[in-house]
């Protein structure tokens, strides 16, 4: 219970741009739940603490750590989430287009594999605005 509620708190303060305050609830948060041994919450301040992060190296860092966390505990549907929403992302701010489109292919296919079809649409139209985006880079 008290490291939900520190993550919960950690989320309010993000959205507050109190980001310093933020980070201390995650990390004593992920403390908490790698104590208990709960792997998903673990996973999810990660995710958070990613985004907290100005550096999309160091973001892409945490939102890894968090993908491989899920993985371990088979959360499909989160694995999906985090390569579309964080990983892709990251690998974007990066300027890495290929591993972008890679990350959100693998989300497109665990959209398909769970039958969240709305994963799959969004993950597949991405790529399409990457691509183009790259089409009309290349052409300038």
């Amino acid at each position: 219970g008290e490291a939900n509620t520190l993550q919960a708190s950690g989320d309010v303060l993000q959205f507050l741009k109190r980001n310093d305050e933020a980070l201390e609830n995650y990390n004593t948060a992920i403390d908490i739940f790698r104590q208990v041994g709960d792997r998903l919450g673990e996973a999810n301040t990660l995710q958070a603490i990613g985004s907290l992060e100005d550096d999309p190296t160091v973001a892409l860092e945490a939102y890894q750590t968090a993908q491989a966390v899920y993985s371990q505990i088979g959360d499909r549907y989160s694995q999906g989430r985090n390569l579309y929403m964080f990983i892709a992302e990251a690998y974007v701010a990066l300027k890495q287009p290929d591993q972008a489109i890679k990350s959100l292919q693998e989300a497109a296919n665990i959209g398909e594999e769970i039958n969240f079809e709305l994963l799959q649409e969004y993950a597949l139209d991405k790529i399409q605005s990457i691509q183009n985006q790259n089409k009309s880079d290349s052409n300038k």
